[in-house]
């Protein structure tokens, strides 16, 4: 088993793109990025830091932002789909690459491959329906009538992903996975 390292070259414009949220609230705020996320200046070339659990490897968009089908050509791009959270393990599982790979000490709210089909939630990178859910109190509830996203919010404090329904046209960090 070899672990696959992929290089990308971005620009950024100087701007943060994180968007953590309020733990009181749960509602998203705007903040700068502490100085391990800060913007990558033209000319660097960093690379993608992969997290393996099990048979998973994981990449964690911290750097840069983007819609759900952004982040999702992003991930398509880099032979990974977005992550598709299908047990409480692989849960604990990025929650502990969060803490430890990463050392995210703020909430982070991240896309997931997860979409409203009908009725019912699945992942779309899977097809799966999403039987085991870990949705924050009160969601979904499709705020808007156009919430039909998975986003997680990473509670720093808790130590929880909690799921929220979300317009895929938000602007969110990422998680992307490859599944050997």
């Amino acid at each position: 088993m070899s672990v696959k390292v992929f290089v990308i070259v971005a620009t950024f414009l100087g701007k943060s793109f994180g968007l953590p949220f309020d733990s009181n609230t749960s509602a998203i705020v705007r903040t700068e990025l502490p100085d391990i996320h800060k913007p990558v200046t033209l000319g660097s070339t960093p690379y993608l830091p992969l997290l393996k659990f099990n048979d998973t490897v994981y990449y964690y968009g911290v750097i840069l932002g983007g819609t759900a089908a952004q982040v999702e050509l992003f991930c398509s791009y880099h032979n990974m789909q977005l992550v598709s959270i299908q047990t409480f393990e692989e849960s604990q599982n990025l929650i502990a690459g969060l803490e430890s790979f990463l050392q995210v000490t703020e909430n982070m709210v991240f896309w997931t491959s997860g979409k409203k089909f009908g009725n019912s939630w699945r992942w779309e990178s899977t097809g799966r329906p999403a039987h085991y859910t870990n949705w924050a109190k009160g969601e979904p509830n499709n705020s808007g009538g156009n919430e039909t996203c998975i986003e997680v919010l990473f509670n720093s404090a808790l130590k929880t992903l909690e799921w929220n329904d979300k317009n895929c046209e938000a602007v969110n960090y990422f998680i992307c996975e490859s599944r050997d």
